[in-house]
């Protein structure tokens, strides 16, 4: 008998406890330090004491007998896994241009090739539909389409326009679509939106007001937070669904209560979550640094969730404005369960795709518009490079090398392969992900040790 190769142990930090979980097969408990360290001894001969009975242990697979034993579990959770991946719809990301009313301080698209600020050409836009229609016309479940940029609503007749044909042939095709914006033009496409078919608007806020400014002014000068705050104001009483993400660093994070504190006082945090949600994400680097951001003032993964569980503690208002993941601790929080084991976390060319406004065919949203991930065209006519699709399509956790027998492999999915193609000029590497530590941020942070 030993520790299978998938138990992950994960302590609970300002406690004297452990979270042990097998993703394999879902299970999770709390164990003391003591019988935490026992766990980890099993491989060289150790014991087990009272109170770990090996009867139990047994029935989650946190321990096994063999190899055969744990790769049959993996087997079985592969197999899950992929079913579940077949039921997922594809993300269809389409950039009608890069150019942009703000200029973020943190904007890791400032050194793509100016001439991808033109806006995409009504052509274009039908060539996109022509390629949904030759390689997406028989998905099931459906794909949907969701507007990128740069700026995607901007208040100008050709903007107008391009955003009307791409509602008219979301709704002939039965697409729904989602759209990413800085909302700073938002209330002047309420009526279009609110026509449908819209999966929600996705809106950054990254703070109150002069937090918000200074990440986020216009490109033209002064601020953009009382027209960001307009527009999710015009989302709200159409009934749009609203996504309100903050990018966070050291310099916003601990303006977060008070934005959370905004929300509360605009009755946001009292809709459903159907119609009002929230995402935390880190300011991070992509493909480099922009000339603006500090790399002093970003946080890793750890220290960002660490500081939010503080902040949380402090400020309990913040447990109603965002309820983080934490590699699915928060599903456990909630249902009682874990989620499903990730074989695989970076969707490009499987479950997403992006379109570029020059006809540019490209694997992801994080990749889009960088020229060295150009996979084809879509304009004016559809050319595929196949031999580097596939490189991005079998990537996972089984292809992976870093990652075979990894205990952290079926949570963190091999990470993002754009950052890991930027560290390693290879898809086929990992970004590794900080499991346990995050585990155990997640049980603090949902009281499930108390």
């Amino acid at each position: 008998m030993r520790l299978s190769r998938s138990t992950i142990v994960a302590p609970v930090p300002g406690t004297a406890q452990a979270l042990i979980v097998q993703p394999l097969s879902g299970q999770a408990a709390l164990v003391s330090g003591d019988d935490a360290d026992a766990l980890r001894r099993l491989d060289g001969g150790g014991a087990l004491p009272p109170s770990l009975p090996e009867e139990t242990l047994r029935a989650a697979s946190f321990v096994v007998e063999s190899d055969e034993e744990d790769r049959a579990l993996e087997a079985r959770a592969r197999a899950e896994y992929l079913a579940e991946a077949a039921r997922t719809p594809v993300q269809l990301v389409v950039v009608p241009s890069f150019g942009c009313n703000l200029a973020c301080t943190y904007c890791y698209q400032e050194v793509f090739d100016p001439a991808a600020r033109a806006l995409m050409a009504p052509e274009v836009v039908d060539a996109f539909f022509a390629y949904v229609d030759a390689h997406h016309g028989a998905d099931r479940p459906r794909p949907y389409v969701t507007l990128f940029g740069g700026e995607p609503l901007r208040d100008t007749p050709a903007h107008h326009d391009r955003i009307g044909r791409f509602l008219d042939g979301a709704a002939q095709r039965g697409l729904e679509l989602a759209v990413v914006t800085n909302g700073y033009d938002l209330p002047a496409f309420l009526p279009a939106l609110a026509a449908g078919p819209v999966k929600e608007v996705q809106v950054t806020l990254d703070g109150p007001q002069p937090v918000h400014d200074a990440r986020r002014p216009h490109a033209g000068g002064g601020g953009s937070f009382e027209r960001v705050i307009a527009g999710l104001e015009g989302l709200v009483a159409a009934e749009i669904p609203v996504n309100l993400r903050v990018v966070a660093d050291r310099r916003n994070l601990p303006a977060l209560p008070a934005l959370a504190e905004l929300a509360a006082a605009k009755g946001w945090l009292d809709l459903p979550a159907s119609r009002f949600k929230t995402q935390v994400g880190r300011n991070y680097e992509l493909f480099g640094c922009a000339s603006r951001q500090r790399r002093e003032d970003l946080f890793d993964r750890v220290e960002l969730w660490a500081r939010y569980v503080e902040l949380s503690e402090a400020h309990p208002i913040l447990r109603r404005f965002h309820r983080p993941r934490f590699h699915g601790i928060g599903h456990l929080a909630e249902t009682g369960e874990l989620p499903a084991p990730n074989f695989d976390s970076c969707p490009a060319t499987k479950k997403e795709w992006a379109f570029g406004p020059d006809g540019s065919l490209y694997g992801c949203t994080a990749t889009v518009g960088h020229a060295a991930h150009v996979l084809g065209r879509f304009h004016p006519e559809i050319v595929r490079d196949e031999a580097a699709i596939a490189a991005w399509r079998n990537r996972s956790t089984v292809t992976i090398p870093r990652c075979r027998g990894c205990a952290l492999a079926p949570v963190c999915g091999g990470g993002c392969g754009a950052i890991a193609w930027d560290q390693a000029a290879t898809p086929l590497a990992p970004d590794c992900r900080p499991v346990a530590e995050l585990y155990g941020l997640g049980v603090r942070y949902y009281g499930l040790g108390a």
